[in-house]
């Protein structure tokens, strides 16, 4: 059993925490401060941080690892630091002191940074994957320990794909810390890597132009930024129907009980819920009803 201090901040590293802390023992845990969320921005604890205070494990929120921190974190002497979507970039003295493990959602060196599942997602992938690595001062360039992969997974949302790795993580973690001594780390091939970024709002404005296009980015910005239109209607929930056959752009094909179908200049999507800017949200048929729109209309 191997002694841990965690470092993590949203669902995913909680789930990986919740399979690691069934065999290894976690002495604390370190989360990123609450942060304002929502329109009223109240201050929000991280999924991680709620789950130290259910079981009572020694929490730390830093705005920054800093010196301080590292002297008391020193004095719990834990075999291992941890670390799953933390948040902040380890410093070096930090990562000299402990043998620090990372679990990123990626098959390193694919999308190193701060939006591989997103962007795998976007890629339009059939393989997913995590990877354990040792840590070092470049963004996710240490040496592999090992990984762990998901097949023909087309179709999965943000939140299925999070949580179908966060388990392959959990699992990827707690034998790497089980046999870490009898590993040889493999050097990842630098000329190999991708880099991903912070998802940006901008992202989620979509065009009816490639049906299949449009589903991905619904998938990847499910939780945020949602996809939306150029006059902010947000497409909350739909299906991809047709893939190949061309259509008008954004041309209103049928109108049925609960849905509409909308005609891309490539494929058609099956629209069941929408959202006006600043209007709560509402099914797609009451929406066109109340813009009256018909078949054969432009959705706008």
């Amino acid at each position: 059993m191997a002694k841990i201090i965690f470092f993590g901040t949203p669902l995913f590293a909680k789930e990986v925490l919740e399979i690691v802390a069934k065999t290894h023992q976690i002495l604390a845990i370190v989360t990123q401060p609450d942060r304002p969320f929502g329109r009223k921005q109240e201050l929000k604890a991280s999924e991680v941080k709620e789950y130290a205070l259910k079981y009572q494990i020694s929490l730390y929120q830093p705005e920054k690892l800093e010196i301080t921190l590292l002297e008391e974190l020193k004095r719990i002497k834990p075999d291992f630091a941890l670390v799953v979507a933390f948040g902040q970039i380890f410093p070096l003295n930090f990562l000299q002191e402990w043998r620090c493990i990372n679990i990123h959602a990626s098959l390193l060196p694919h999308l190193r940074g701060a939006s591989p599942l997103q962007e795998m997602i976007l890629e339009d992938r059939q393989e997913f994957g995590v990877s354990a690595m040792l840590m070092e001062e470049g963004l996710d360039s240490g040496e592999i320990l090992g990984m762990s992969c998901l097949q023909d997974c087309q179709n999965l949302d943000l939140q299925e794909l999070s949580h179908k790795l966060s388990e392959l993580g959990g699992l990827l973690a707690t034998k790497v810390l089980e046999q870490f001594n009898q590993l040889a780390p493999l050097k990842q091939i630098a000329c190999d890597s991708t880099l991903c970024k912070k998802i940006k709002k901008e992202q989620g404005c979509v065009e009816f132009k490639n049906a299949r296009e449009i589903y991905v980015r619904f998938l990847a910005f499910k939780l945020w930024p949602n996809i939306f239109l150029s006059n902010g209607l947000k497409l909350l929930s739909l299906s991809l129907i047709q893939e190949e056959e061309n259509f008008s752009e954004g041309i209103i094909l049928k109108i049925k009980e609960k849905s509409i179908i909308v005609g891309c200049l490539k494929g058609a999507l099956e629209i069941f819920e929408v959202q006006p800017p600043s209007k709560q949200k509402m099914s797609a048929v009451d929406y066109i009803r109340g813009k009256r729109l018909k078949q054969g209309d432009v959705l706008c």
